[in-house]
C-alpha cells in the first residue's frame, strides 16, 4: 500500500469514527473510548502492516496501541486533570504513539527490529505531528457547539482534508516506518 492510500484509509476511518460519536450521540464512557481507540488504531496498524506486506500482523499492534492510549487517558484523568480535553489527552497521545512505534519497530518488523533510539524518535515525531494536526481541528469538531448547533457533515465539508489530518499527520511520521531503507548507490 502506498502512503497516499494509507493516509486516505486512516482519514476515512477517523472521519467515520468521529461521525458516529458526533452524530449518533455516543455517550463518552470508558468502554466506548476503549472500543473507539482499538478500532481506529487497528486500521492504522493494518495500514502499517500492509506497507510492509504484513497486514494481518499489523491489526493487533494498532489495536493494542489504541487500547493502551485509551487506558492511559483514563488513568491520566484520574491523577492529572479530569477535564475532557485537558492535559490527559496530550499525555495519552504521546503514550499511544510510543506504544505504536514500539510495537511496529519490535514486533511488526521482526526479525529486523529497529533500535530503541530510532523507535523513540519515530514515536515522538508521530506524536508531535499528529498532536499539532489534532489541535488544529479539535475546537472545530469537538469544542463548544456553535449557536446553530452541531452539523458534522458541514464541518467535514468545511475542513476538507484537515479532518483526516489528525491521524494522517501522525501517520506521516509512521508511514515510512515499515519501509526498508535502500542503500545509496556510490
Amino acid at each position: 500500500m502506498n502512503t497516499s492510500a494509507g493516509i486516505a484509509v486512516i482519514a476515512a476511518a477517523a472521519t467515520l469514527g468521529d461521525f458516529i460519536w458526533y452524530s449518533v450521540g455516543v455517550r463518552h464512557t470508558m468502554t466506548a473510548g476503549l472500543l473507539h481507540g482499538a478500532l481506529l488504531l487497528a486500521v492504522l496498524g493494518a495500514v502499517l502492516g500492509a506497507t510492509s506486506g504484513r497486514l494481518v500482523k499489523g491489526l493487533p499492534i494498532g489495536a493494542l496501541a489504541g487500547i493502551g492510549g485509551a487506558l492511559s487517558y483514563y488513568g491520566l484523568i484520574l491523577v492529572m486533570d479530569s477535564r475532557t480535553y485537558g492535559t490527559a489527552i496530550p499525555g495519552a497521545w504521546v503514550i499511544m504513539w510510543l506504544l505504536l512505534a514500539t510495537l511496529e519497530g519490535r514486533w511488526l518488523r521482526a526479525p529486523n527490529r529497529r533500535r530503541w533510539s530510532e523507535i523513540a524518535i519515530r514515536g515522538m515525531v508521530a506524536a508531535v505531528a499528529g498532536g499539532l494536526a489534532f489541535a488544529f481541528v479539535r475546537t472545530i469538531l469537538w469544542g463548544r457547539p456553535p449557536g446553530e448547533g452541531r452539523n458534522y457533515p458541514r464541518a467535514v465539508c468545511r475542513l476538507g482534508v484537515r479532518v483526516g489530518a489528525r491521524s494522517a499527520g501522525a501517520h506521516l511520521g509512521e508511514c515510512g516506518s515499515s519501509r526498508e531503507r535502500r542503500p545509496r548507490a556510490a
